[in-house]
């Protein structure tokens, strides 16, 4: 059942059911001063006039609204987490990589010949993968896509680029004993 909210119900729907969202809100552990407060409180506010549009049952009868509560508590919810999820991988393809500048050869852990060596070995490296294998290891390495995002991006099943990964595995194992040695 699809219904839509009226302007003339909007503000007495919000006044009786917004307490839904702030209560998702405090059991996701959303505090006050979390970055993403007012956006998440947003888009709670969203799914809970979704949740109202899409109830299958008739809200006049007072039966039904308590359903509704639970209903719409529970969408918002997992709205919410759904939308911490997302910023929470967002944020860790987003990391940033140590200034190489400010950090010292023993703090990396790598020393600058070897990274120089990785560097001029990567287009003979390269050249030994196919056209696919090396947008696969563009998107894993760079972009720092997931098997499923890059299956989608190229049109193929995920076992593909497993098998993609595998053979690029195979193909640069060679390499391993050189860069050992660097």
């Amino acid at each position: 059942m699809s219904r839509q909210l009226s302007e003339e119900l909007e503000q007495d729907f919000f006044f009786v059911h917004s307490g839904i969202v702030y209560g998702a809100v405090k059991t996701c552990g959303i505090r006050y001063d979390h970055p993403d407060y007012d956006d998440l409180v947003q888009t709670g506010l969203i799914k809970l006039v979704e949740a109202y549009q899409t109830y299958p049952e008739d809200l006049l009868q007072e039966e039904y609204i308590y359903q509704f509560t639970g209903y719409a508590f529970q969408k918002v919810r997992w709205a919410l987490i759904d939308e911490l999820r997302k910023t929470s991988r967002q944020q860790k393809r987003e990391t940033v990589l140590p200034d190489y500048d400010s950090v010292g050869e023993t703090e990396r852990g790598v020393s600058m010949n070897e990274d120089w060596l990785v560097w001029e070995l990567l287009p003979s490296m390269l050249s030994l993968l196919t056209e696919n294998e090396q947008g696969y290891l563009k998107d894993a390495v760079i972009k720092q896509l997931s098997v499923t995002e890059i299956a989608s991006t190229y049109g193929v099943s995920r076992k593909t680029v497993y098998q993609w990964k595998k053979r690029i595995a195979v193909k640069l194992d060679s390499f391993k004993h050189i860069l050992k040695q660097g």
